[in-house]
């Protein structure tokens, strides 16, 4: 495991834990003022934590998204081979 790798998912697990914040008070403010049911709020949290297993993996897999590296995955991650489809003349 690189030391890299490691600081980014803690990156990406802190912003996503302030930004999980800062959407779920404001969704509760807003489910008031709307009139929303009472299991919104409820609901959200339980996305936004769901969520949280899936920005970790994409930061474990794909750790330079974000950065001047571009979206390449890591040189250790699972490549699935693309076969060629037969074309039609």
């Amino acid at each position: 495991m690189s030391k890299g790798k490691i600081r980014r998912v803690i990156i990406v697990l802190l912003s996503y834990a302030v930004g999980s914040v800062i959407v779920f008070l404001s969704a509760s403010v807003l489910s008031r003022i709307l009139a929303l049911p009472e299991l919104f709020p409820r609901a959200l949290l339980i996305g936004l934590i769901l969520g949280v297993p899936i920005s970790i993996t994409v930061a474990w897999i794909y750790p330079n998204i974000g950065l001047s590296g571009g979206a390449q995955p890591d040189e250790h991650s699972v490549n699935i081979p693309v076969s060629e489809s037969p074309t039609e003349d």
